[in-house]
């Protein structure tokens, strides 16, 4: 019996078709391979622009927060989620905000719409730490310190943050969106859900995570586990900083006697032996009066003095031995130690510091540089502190009657009330 066996040339022709075939798959393999990295690439080239621009209009919003902080001394309650009016709710000071798991105030911080949205056209959510120790009630930003929001950055925990923004991510979910429902909360008991939260919650910052590492599946969109949220944060120590009102020595300018009242000067001469004025600082406001004149200014009106009659030079206008100025406290509040700037006409200086609490002196006067010692050296017309006074025996005090001894003549510029733990300079 005999068999046909394919010739030579037939086998070829039936490899060089099986080869081509193999070429065509692994082709379209490839292009398959190429289009979708072309599409994840794309995929994380949109997230990164999103995440950016999320990132830019977030670092807008703290300095708007912080121009806020700086003319009011408080944070702006936020605004209601499901609103688009972009108030703050209440717009006044308050202690306890209205909505308090609330959106960015954009209206209230002079914004523009779309820089209270993130990269997704989501409202940026808003927390800030109000309450009895916080910081949207009048100078709350002057006084807060001991409490504030926490956060989990990155598995480290952080206290005493001011506010927070959250941008809930892709997902978008526990946003509030512009003329749209609420979209869904997520899984809950996430660190996303915590996120959506109102004060007490804690909040989170840490890295995306959509797929789960034991699977390499995706997460389901409401997977307690599923993460990419972005926030944006500060202490109230950096608020304090950043607005101007970490500053604790109060500058005795024309623009700060004028805080409360507008004073009506005649060139040097305020008019009056007492001005109620706003310390931007944890001490509240203040009563400044002066005894053998009015109270007057220098020249570039950086420090204050007392004028008995003419008040149209420095030692016309300047504090000497016939007058004194004295600074109260209000509100009940009490300090431990002093400390005084003083812009001298002359090389030398000498005075004399009376502490009061409740009217009533504390102790005996106190000098300095303190007696039988000669005046202290001084550079004439140079801001130079006297740190840490205290009365003859220590003890609080809410009033400090400053006054010149001998031939000494200066401005006051700055005044500092501290505590007891505190460097008083």
């Amino acid at each position: 019996m005999s068999h046909d066996l394919p010739r030579f040339g037939s086998v070829r022709r039936i490899r060089q078709r099986g080869g081509a075939a193999l070429a065509v798959i692994a082709g379209l393999l490839v292009v398959a391979a190429s289009t979708m990295a072309i599409r994840m690439a794309s995929q994380v080239e949109g997230r990164t622009e999103q995440q950016t621009l999320t990132q830019a209009r977030m670092q807008r919003i703290q300095a708007a927060l912080h121009a806020f902080a700086a003319s009011q001394g408080r944070l702006p309650c936020p605004a209601a989620g499901g609103l688009d009016t972009g108030l703050a709710a209440p717009a006044a000071a308050v202690v306890t905000c209205t909505n308090r798991d609330g959106t960015v105030p954009w209206v209230s911080l002079g914004l523009q719409a779309d820089d209270a949205l993130d990269g997704w056209g989501r409202k940026i959510s808003y927390r800030v730490f109000d309450g009895a120790a916080g910081l949207t009630q009048a100078t709350g930003v002057a006084s807060a310190g001991a409490a504030g929001l926490d956060v989990n950055d990155f598995g480290t925990p952080k206290s005493l943050m001011a506010w927070v923004l959250v941008s809930h991510g892709a997902s978008g979910l526990g946003a509030w969106r512009v003329a749209a429902p609420r979209m869904p909360l997520p899984g809950a008991a996430g660190n996303e859900w915590s996120n959506t939260q109102a004060l007490p919650a804690a909040f989170f910052r840490r890295g995306e995570a959509v797929v789960n590492p034991a699977t390499g599946a995706e997460y389901a969109v409401n997977d307690a586990a599923r993460f990419d949220d972005l926030l944006w944060f500060e202490s109230v120590s950096d608020l304090k900083k950043l607005s101007g009102h970490e500053q604790v020595t109060v500058r005795l300018t024309t623009a700060r006697l004028d805080s409360i009242t507008p004073l009506a000067y005649t060139g040097r001469n305020a008019n009056t032996t007492s001005i109620t004025f706003n310390s931007a600082t944890a001490w509240g406001n203040m009563t400044l009066a002066s005894t053998g004149g009015t109270i007057s200014r220098n020249a570039d009106g950086t420090g204050i003095g007392v004028c008995s009659g003419a008040c149209a030079t420095d030692a016309e206008s300047a504090l000497d031995s016939s007058k004194s100025l004295g600074f109260k406290l209000s509100g009940g509040k009490t300090a431990d130690k002093f400390a005084l700037g003083v812009l001298s006409l002359d090389p030398t200086v000498q005075i004399s510091f009376t502490f009061k609490l409740l009217g009533a002196n504390v102790g005996v006067p106190v000098v300095y540089p303190a007696l039988p010692n000669p005046p202290a050296v001084i550079i004439p017309y140079e801001r130079t502190v006297v740190p840490n006074l205290m009365p003859s025996t220590a003890t609080p005090f809410d009033e400090v009657v400053v006054q010149p001894l001998g031939s000494s003549r200066f401005f006051i510029a700055s005044i500092r009330f501290c505590t007891a733990a505190e460097n008083c300079n």
